[in-house]
């Protein structure tokens, strides 16, 4: 297995993880994004806490020329 290969079986199986992570409030829903061909992958949240929209990352990453960017980590402990 190659070095992309292995980066993106490793950022897949820890987003798995990410997005089994429920909101404790509200109707927020999460999404998990994986574009193997362009290397984005990005875990998300979209839905309604009482009468206001959320929407947004809760982590981005990238791989670009060969390496990991952590783009966004929202999560209180990286």
């Amino acid at each position: 297995m190659d070095k992309l290969t292995k980066y993106r079986d490793w950022i897949q199986r820890v987003l798995e993880k990410y997005s089994q992570v429920k909101p404790a409030n509200g109707e927020i829903d999460v999404y998990k994004f994986f574009d193997h061909q362009d290397d984005h992958y990005q875990v998300f949240h979209a839905g309604c806490n009482q009468y206001r929209r959320v929407f947004g990352p809760l982590i981005h990453i990238d791989i670009i020329d060969g390496k990991i960017w952590i783009q966004y980590d929202g999560f209180a402990v990286g």
